[in-house]
């Protein structure tokens, strides 16, 4: 991520008028008639005015080598951000400007730095869980109200975490919301569509993408059509109960910017291969199921990355609004 002093009183006006010094701001009526419209009543309205506060402490800045950790004084709520597949913390803070925002309304805010991923195996998830829990302890963390969040795979990540933290029987933080930006978290739907990519495009660089998507998933875990319980158990969400079921009463923020014709352009793809068709998708399964605080929020003309225009980025989220959300859902401490 001068203040006026008040004044100590007036010395007599005039040699026919005689006053004591002015130490209520009542006496400014009796006085008014007997002052001169300009200095001196500035100076008395001056004397009425309250002190200024005093400011507040700047934020503590902890740096190591797995996440960046900005500690507002006195702070409310925990927000663990992920970023995207090739970007780390300083990334996330570069992009975004959630991180400022949560940080000035009185949030920590931990940046983390684990990337290039999509899916985590146990042993991942629970050494990131062992490693909040650390960061917690070490710095005193007020964690009874934590968010997580990411953006792209970094979604993915933190639905994985959020998933395992909401199974713990003794969890190191108070999960009271998650969100993800435009994330690919339904692997079966990112299969699918990285097929449907390849089937079309000529363009090598158009093809990396799919082609490491359908490789690394059908190593990982196989094809979906032949090993779908592979992708219930993995997938951080899958359009299926199963799969939603600690996330029932969670609440949770699907944010995506749908843009068509953007994608089309420039991709060639249809809605029904963006990572909007999927959250859409599992937001509809999740309000079946009950939850009545899942929320698909769609954005027009905000995505810019890295200062183009792109409607996969983390500036479609209102961090105005997202900081909102997370206060009117924090327990008061």
């Amino acid at each position: 991520m001068s203040a006026l002093l008040p004044s100590s009183g007036l010395q007599p006006v005039t040699d026919r008028y005689q006053f004591q010094l002015v130490t209520n701001c009542n006496q400014l009526n009796y006085l008014r008639p007997f002052l001169c419209v300009g200095f001196v009543t500035i100076e008395l309205l001056s004397g009425c005015r309250p002190s200024t506060p005093a400011q507040v402490a700047a934020p503590k800045e902890i740096y190591t080598t797995s996440y960046h950790l900005t500690v507002p004084q006195d702070h409310k709520a925990l927000l663990i951000l992920f970023p995207c597949f090739s970007c780390d913390g300083a990334d996330t803070r570069a992009e975004s400007k959630i991180p400022a925002e949560a940080a000035a309304n009185g949030i920590a805010v931990m940046t983390m730095d684990i990337n290039h991923r999509i899916i985590l195996s146990d042993e991942e998830v629970n050494g990131l869980i062992d490693s909040i829990d650390s960061a917690v302890k070490a710095h005193r963390l007020d964690a009874r109200n934590t968010f997580i969040g990411g953006f792209s795979s970094g979604g993915n990540v933190s639905m994985l975490l959020a998933k395992a933290l909401l199974k713990s029987q003794e969890p190191p933080v108070k999960l009271k919301g998650a969100f993800v930006v435009d994330s690919p978290i339904d692997l079966q739907h990112l299969y699918t569509a990285a097929q449907r990519q390849l089937e079309r495009r000529n363009t090598p660089d158009y093809r990396a993408e799919p082609e490491w998507v359908v490789a690394f998933l059908d190593s990982a875990l196989g094809d979906p059509t032949t090993h779908m319980d592979a992708y219930e158990a993995r997938s951080p969400l899958l359009n299926s109960e199963r799969n939603l079921t600690a996330l029932k009463e969670l609440p949770i923020r699907f944010y995506t910017e749908p843009d068509t014709a953007w994608w089309r352009t420039n991709r060639g793809d249809t809605y029904e291969e963006m990572n909007a068709s999927a959250l859409e998708r599992i937001h509809a399964t999740l309000r079946r199921m009950g939850n009545d605080q899942a929320e698909f929020i769609t954005t027009e003309g905000r995505g810019i990355q890295h200062g183009n225009r792109h409607p996969h980025a983390w500036s479609i989220v209102d961090e105005a609004e997202l900081v909102q959300w997370m206060e009117r859902l924090s327990e008061p401490q």
